[in-house]
């Protein structure tokens, strides 16, 4: 049977554990609702853009031009693809460090489950001891 000391110093080891734990999930929580906010600015400015099929007179209508013109450019929309690419990129990006946040929260979560099971399971000895 280990003596009160051991206990005691078992117990500030794993409460100190445990308000790590705490802390790390609190930065995981910020992390993650900062990727959220960006992940909602991203899709929100997407149905702003003006590179979007859904609004009326949008570029891709005009994309591909009437050929009987002789002086239409049909490759007049390249930059629009650009910008749609780029938006793209981003968008990805954004999806990415979102579910990278997601992950750091839910190990920050099992980490903390674990210090509070052992900071428990070490209140409970010393409360046996007693």
């Amino acid at each position: 049977m280990a003596t009160r000391a051991e206990l005691e110093a078992t117990l500030e080891k794993a409460e100190a554990d445990w308000r790590k734990a705490v802390e790390e999930l609190g930065k995981a929580q910020a992390s993650q609702a900062k990727a959220s906010a960006d992940w909602d600015k991203v899709v929100s400015e997407r149905r702003k853009a003006d590179t979007d099929r859904r609004k009326p007179g949008a570029v891709f209508n005009n994309a591909f031009p009437d050929r009987r013109k002789p002086n239409t450019d049909r490759r007049s929309a390249s930059a629009e693809v650009e910008a749609l690419s780029r938006a793209v990129a981003e968008r990805h990006k954004s999806y990415v460090d979102r579910n990278a946040a997601e992950e750091a929260w839910a190990a920050a979560q099992a980490k903390l489950k674990s210090a509070a099971a052992k900071r428990n399971a070490a209140i409970m000895a010393l409360k046996e001891l007693d």
